[in-house]
């Protein structure tokens, strides 16, 4: 794991492997194991120790929100109430469509906007945000498409939906991304049954809209799972600096040519390198160091969409900037996280989420000391081992 480390680049190869593999069960704090559905309150129970092993799959009874092939489960429950609700958030670009989703328990919890991958808000995604508040958090997930799509839709698992997510993910500037980031914040700031600190997470572009929304200072953390396109950095999202400006961390010649989509698409190297116009995302990560927004990047080592030397170009601007981050790189595949389809990894998935779990109790609730800031990469931090 990478956390504030030195300024010394990396060669090209994984900072950190986090194998899935082997049938020994897996002990995690805790999962979502059971729900019910009625009048949009969802009725959950909480596994505070939970063996995930992978054999001696058990269906559950009322388990509409659990995984379809999560793995064998015996624990004495907690049960634990969420609550769902829709609303509506005024951005420059017109009203967004937003779930909701938040414990019944009167009280305050810390908010997480969470972005979902092309498809919009399908429902992997309103189960993974309904583990993500039943341990605590009130969770955002708005419609990325709200402009161009009827508000709540969500796209098919197939090639039409795939080649439509792909159009819009070019379509859309990147001003507009970053404002519907702000709109949502500001929501979460002011939600009643909020404390007002913020986190943000997202799977595919929607880990790299939660990298970008990070950049805002009101972000604490941030939860990434294999983010595209940040390592390509031209033409991409929005109206940010010129591609040239981000120097080092251009894409260059990655070869790119033998690697086909996932959906039958053109190859990756034929497709539209980014969103919008020009993406300076990656050319900004010093400002996470300046914000002391800490990340933790998560990837599938089997993932075409971001290829190594493209994780290792991301890597490296993180070290460079003296960013405070985890680098968790796996054995999956791109969306190994979504819970429909043979690349779901179950028990990879439940190992992330308590990951993200951690980070965002640790950031968003005590919180953390930091190192000075001139203490870092100076040697002086530990005198002997």
């Amino acid at each position: 794991m990478f956390k504030a480390a030195t300024p010394a680049r990396v060669p090209l190869a994984p900072a950190q492997i986090c194998s899935s593999s082997g049938d020994q069960a897996r002990r995690i704090s805790s999962m979502v194991t059971n729900a019910t559905s009625h009048n949009k309150k969802l009725s959950l129970a909480c596994k505070r120790s939970v063996f995930v092993g992978r054999a001696g799959t058990k269906s559950l009874s009322n388990s509409n929100l659990l995984p379809p092939n999560s793995r064998h489960l015996t624990s004495k429950v907690r049960a634990l109430t969420i609550e769902e609700e829709v609303v509506t958030i005024n951005t420059p670009t017109g009203p967004m469509h937003t779930l909701v989703l938040k414990p019944t328990k009167p009280g305050k919890y810390p908010g997480i906007l969470f972005y979902s991958e092309i498809f919009q808000v399908t429902n992997p995604i309103k189960r993974s945000a309904a583990i993500m508040a039943c341990h605590g958090f009130v969770v955002a997930v708005p419609d990325i498409y709200h402009e161009y799509e009827a508000p709540g839709a969500a796209l098919a698992y197939d090639g039409s939906g795939a080649d439509r997510g792909n159009d819009l993910k070019t379509t859309k500037d990147m001003s507009a991304y970053d404002s519907d980031a702000v709109a949502a914040i500001q929501f979460l700031n002011r939600h009643p049954n909020s404390t007002g600190r913020v986190g943000v997470m997202g799977f595919c572009i929607g880990g790299h809209l939660a990298f970008r929304a990070a950049l805002q200072k009101e972000v604490l953390a941030a939860a990434i799972w294999y983010p595209t396109d940040i390592h390509k950095g031209s033409p991409g999202f929005g109206t940010g600096a010129p591609a040239a400006s981000i120097g080092a961390y251009m894409p260059g010649q990655l070869n790119l040519s033998g690697v086909s989509s996932f959906f039958g698409g053109p190859p990756i190297a034929q497709q539209p390198m980014s969103m919008g116009s020009t993406d300076d995302t990656l050319a900004r990560v010093a400002e996470f160091a300046e914000q002391g927004t800490e990340l933790m990047l998560l990837w599938g080592q089997q993932d075409p969409h971001i290829p190594r030397e493209g994780r290792v170009r991301i890597l490296n601007a993180l070290m460079d900037h003296h960013v405070t981050f985890t680098w968790h790189e796996h054995n999956g595949q791109h969306a190994f996280m979504r819970d429909e389809g043979p690349r779901y990894d179950a028990e990879l998935a439940f190992e992330c989420y308590t990951k993200a779990i951690n980070l965002f109790r640790r950031k968003l609730n005590e919180g953390d000391t930091p190192v000075p800031s001139n203490l870092i990469g100076t040697g002086t931090l530990e005198s002997k081992h």
